[in-house]
């Protein structure tokens, strides 16, 4: 992996940091960001961890979790800034980025194919299939130890990031090191327990609503979920609880690609796309100033909700159409 080496070389030879992650954070951010942290504080060095906001409650089970600081709180320069899963410094947030600029270097580790490649030193590999998987290849190439905590924010990261092994993005390493990661002592029940067996009522009551919502289109390749602000207003959940429901979107029969809309404040509009065999969703998601993964990318649009729908959804058809076009055929 280019520029592994020179990064654990990086963060061995100096002793103080600031870590971040992107705004919305997933368990591949979160565990990242708090994998490498308490890897760099075990290790004696002055390690801070940052978000502008507070650990979704249903990451807050992972070890670290309380040792993450406002962002807006924190004044101090440091000696090298480290960006996790972060495709564009933007991603970090406006208060990050300020204090990422007080840094000497900046350190940015991703595996996004969409990457910017913003840092001094850029580690990223779009072939990982989680950003917590680079961070295991970095503390063991700088003789770091690989504790129980950090052993279950990085399993938590390739578990997540991967939808417990089913997405595309599944290899044969990361199995490995998902395998290496339990010999580590990565608390595999208390990972599961929260992350799939513990969901709210409220949870529950926006999957109802949002599969109220479910359509498709006529050829039946797209479907879509919509998740509006009054649909959060009357089950009583949150944003964060709309997390997997892509996942039956994407499942029906006959569907390549699957996409939720989630009405995060009024005329914001975040858009989560899926696809299951051959449409390269992160061109799609680029078209709207997003990215990702082939198989799975997002954007955050404003406007209308009925007018992003239909936006996002005729472009959609129209890259499915050329790419059917340029194939010959529809692809099977």
């Amino acid at each position: 992996m280019d520029n592994l080496e020179e990064a654990a070389t990086a963060i061995k030879m100096h002793d103080n940091f600031v870590l971040t992650t992107h705004i919305n954070p997933d368990g591949d951010a979160l565990g990242s960001l708090m994998g490498l942290g308490l890897a760099l504080l075990n290790a004696g060095k002055n390690a801070v961890m940052i978000m502008p906001h507070p650990i979704p409650v249903a990451f807050q089970f992972m070890p670290g979790s309380r040792q993450v600081q406002k962002t807006s709180d924190v004044l101090a320069r440091f000696d090298l800034g480290i960006t996790l899963d972060c495709t564009d410094i933007t991603r970090a947030g406006e208060e990050a980025q300020k204090v990422l600029q007080r840094a000497g270097k900046l350190l940015n580790i991703d595996h996004h194919i969409s990457n910017q490649y913003f840092g001094d030193l850029n580690v990223v590999d779009p072939q990982a299939a989680a950003t917590g998987e680079i961070i295991y290849d970095l503390l063991l190439k700088a003789k770091m130890p690989v504790t129980s905590e950090i052993a279950t924010n990085l399993y938590t990261a390739i578990i997540t990031d991967t939808g417990s092994f089913q997405h595309q993005n599944t290899t044969a390493k990361c199995l490995r090191t998902a395998a290496l990661l339990l010999d580590c002592g990565a608390a595999h029940r208390v990972v599961q327990q929260h992350l799939y067996e513990q969901r709210s009522l409220e949870s529950l009551r926006l999957l109802a609503r949002g599969l109220e919502s479910l359509s498709l289109n006529e050829e039946g390749t797209v479907a879509w979920m919509t998740i509006s602000r009054d649909s959060l207003y009357s089950s009583g959940a949150a944003v964060d609880d709309s997390e997997g429901l892509i996942d039956y979107v994407k499942s029906l029969k006959g569907v390549e690609v699957g996409i939720v809309f989630k009405e995060v404040n009024p005329s914001e509009i975040k858009v989560s796309f899926r696809s299951n065999n051959y449409l390269d969703v992160n061109k799609l998601a680029a078209h709207f100033g997003g990215g990702g993964h082939e198989r799975a990318a997002g954007c955050t649009i404003n406007g209308e909700l009925g007018d992003i729908e239909q936006l996002v959804i005729r472009k959609t058809e129209e890259q499915l159409f050329a790419m059917n076009e340029n194939s010959g055929g529809p692809r099977k």
